[in-house]
């Protein structure tokens, strides 16, 4: 391969292996802990489970693309994982939306924050003069409509 020398890539490699290993490992700990919570509050007992287990999965989905992804990147003699270069750059790349569909859309309060940004947004197109103009016609006299003092 072209490119930095077997050590530099490992010593790139290691410290990324180690902490994504790690934050596998502190992850299934909280995970193991959300039955024994110190929080009373119920409601943010909830948000935290959900979130917590989410982030667990989460975890589990980056150490799992990017353990034989290293493996490959660092062309470890033993074990030959060419094939799967193509296959991590394309898990790798969904990884964001992963992320974006496992905590935002797993969390209420995203939910709710990105639901009522879009009923502010309905409410402003279908409220404005431009986009429903009847609204600003009166009904006067069952006959004719009253616009901009100008009868039709």
């Amino acid at each position: 391969m072209v490119g930095p020398s077997r050590t530099l890539r490992c010593s790139l490699a290691c410290p990324l292996f180690f902490i994504s290993v790690g934050s596998l490992i502190w992850s299934v700990v909280i995970c193991c802990n959300l039955t024994t919570p110190q929080i009373k509050r119920d409601e943010v007992v909830q948000e935290l489970n959900g979130s917590t287990k989410m982030l667990c999965f989460l975890s589990l989905c980056f150490t799992g693309i990017w353990i034989p992804g290293l493996v490959a990147w660092l062309e470890i003699d033993v074990v030959n994982l060419r094939g799967w270069r193509k296959l991590f750059q394309i898990f790798n790349s969904w990884l964001g939306v992963c992320i974006v569909l496992l905590l935002g859309v797993g969390s209420r309060h995203f939910r709710h924050a990105v639901l009522e940004k879009y009923i502010k947004y309905l409410k402003k197109l279908f409220h404005s003069n431009e986009i429903n103009p009847a609204r600003n016609f009166e009904y006067t006299n069952g006959y004719r409509f009253e616009y901009k003092n100008y009868y039709y």
